[in-house]
């Protein structure tokens, strides 16, 4: 194919972006979220508890349907709507336990590393607005962490080994703490989703990306990274 992105990338009417962003506008056809009936039924469910658009959703769907055996991890759940989807993939018969982890207060942890975010941000959310949620999903296997991570809640999950971690905190020092926490953790062909990678205002997140991208992680197992167009950087664990 010709290389369409100078014109399917633009930026966006009235706003200007740095040099590196832009509005990004594949050019592929296929819409598979468009189709499957499950995924439509739990979207319905969470669209308005959850700021991830349904691209990326469709992604955490499809990676949480393919997971080799470990729990999941979610860090940044706001209220809920992305944690019900990956649960909601899941097999329930398959013994997992899933942990959503979320101050319920806002963001933290802001750096001179964040160009938007300052701390708090976010906090309009509550760990009763999750726990109605999680209820009318039908999803009891689903654990609240509430509390800043890892620094309040890891030492209760230390022990456990994951398939899938979603970070979603929106900042530098967060993402890496929540990362370096996990990676040890993560099984041979486990997923790291970091949800923030190709937005602006979450540069800091971007720059951890990029600076993983160049790691070999030898006992602690190698990774290979995938920069989505949703935005998402999908993070595998390829072997150890």
């Amino acid at each position: 194919m010709s290389d369409q992105a100078r014109t399917n990338t633009r930026p966006q009417t009235r706003r200007t972006y740095p040099s590196g962003y832009g509005i990004v506008e594949p050019v592929a056809n296929y819409r598979p979220w468009d189709v499957d009936q499950q995924f439509q039924e739990v979207y319905a469910l969470v669209r308005d508890a959850t700021m991830v658009d349904i691209y990326r959703l469709w992604t955490l769907w499809f990676i949480a349907r393919q997971l080799p055996d470990g729990d999941v991890l979610e860090v940044g759940s706001w209220r809920g709507g992305s944690g019900v989807v990956i649960a909601r993939a899941l097999d329930p018969s398959s013994g997992r336990d899933i942990f959503l982890a979320d101050t319920f207060a806002g963001i933290v942890k802001a750096s001179a590393r964040d160009t938007y975010y300052k701390g708090g941000e976010h906090a309009n959310t509550s760990v009763e607005l999750v726990r109605g949620l999680l209820e009318r999903a039908g999803v009891p296997q689903v654990q609240l962490l509430p509390g800043v991570f890892p620094d309040d809640r890891a030492h209760e999950i230390e022990a456990r080994t994951f398939a899938l971690c979603h970070i979603d905190v929106d900042v530098y020092q967060s993402a890496r703490e929540t990362f370096e926490w996990v990676w040890p953790r993560m099984v041979r062909g486990g997923v790291v989703v970091f949800d923030d990678y190709g937005f602006y205002g979450c540069e800091g997140v971007t720059a951890l990306v990029t600076e993983l991208a160049g790691r070999q992680d030898g006992s602690e197992g190698r990774l290979t990274i995938v920069p989505s167009l949703s935005g998402q950087a999908i993070v595998t664990c390829t072997g150890y």
